[in-house]
């Protein structure tokens, strides 16, 4: 199936959730994550915010501050069409409304970082294969951020069931996740 026809399919899946089928997935999610112990184990964890009907990361971050791991943010450098990090130590007010009406750090937050200190990536996308091959949303910030690291990081996905699908159009520059959790299986 083409990119652009699947990654509508699997949106558009996402979006007919409703409200409570979305909060109780989300919540499996996160505990198959949690019951992992991955993320006790890194300091330095890059975290996807999410928007739309993406897996809800809050109660990812939240744990992250509260046992004082060192979290990194995305944002859009609009004017290089870069992703870039930041670090933020509040949820609450260290975050906007940004690229696309994604919540970002705020500008006073957005210092230059050295990717290369991030050990821990938890990252969005659209579909995901059982090789842990990933289609996100066609902007490619992910793999040109994942190509940019001197040293590769553990990179973890979320995702819904429905988004594993049996195969995805790979191009050369894509590069696969380590893990993939859903609510009911976790792929390594």
């Amino acid at each position: 199936m083409e990119k652009k026809i699947l990654r509508k399919k699997i949106i558009n899946n996402r979006d007919l959730l409703d409200i409570d089928c979305k909060e109780k997935l989300d919540n499996l999610i996160l505990n198959n994550l949690m019951e992992q112990n991955i993320l006790e184990n890194y300091e330095n964890i890059f975290c996807y915010v999410n928007f739309g009907s993406e897996i809800n990361t809050f109660p990812i971050m939240e744990f992250l501050l509260q046992n004082r791991k060192n979290l990194y943010v995305p944002y859009i450098d609009k004017k290089n069409n870069l992703m870039k990090l930041s670090l933020i130590k509040d949820l609450k007010s260290d975050l906007e409304p940004g690229y696309y009406n994604i919540p970002e750090p705020k500008n006073f937050l957005r210092k230059s970082v050295d990717n290369n200190i991030i050990d821990l990536v938890i990252t969005p996308g659209v579909a995901f294969t059982k090789n842990k091959y990933r289609m996100g949303y066609g902007g490619g910030f992910y793999d040109r951020f994942f190509a940019s690291l001197k040293k590769s990081p553990l990179k973890i996905a979320l995702a819904y069931d429905f988004q594993i699908v049996d195969e995805l159009p790979i191009e050369v520059y894509d590069i696969p996740v380590d893990i993939v959790i859903t609510e009911n299986q976790i792929i390594k």
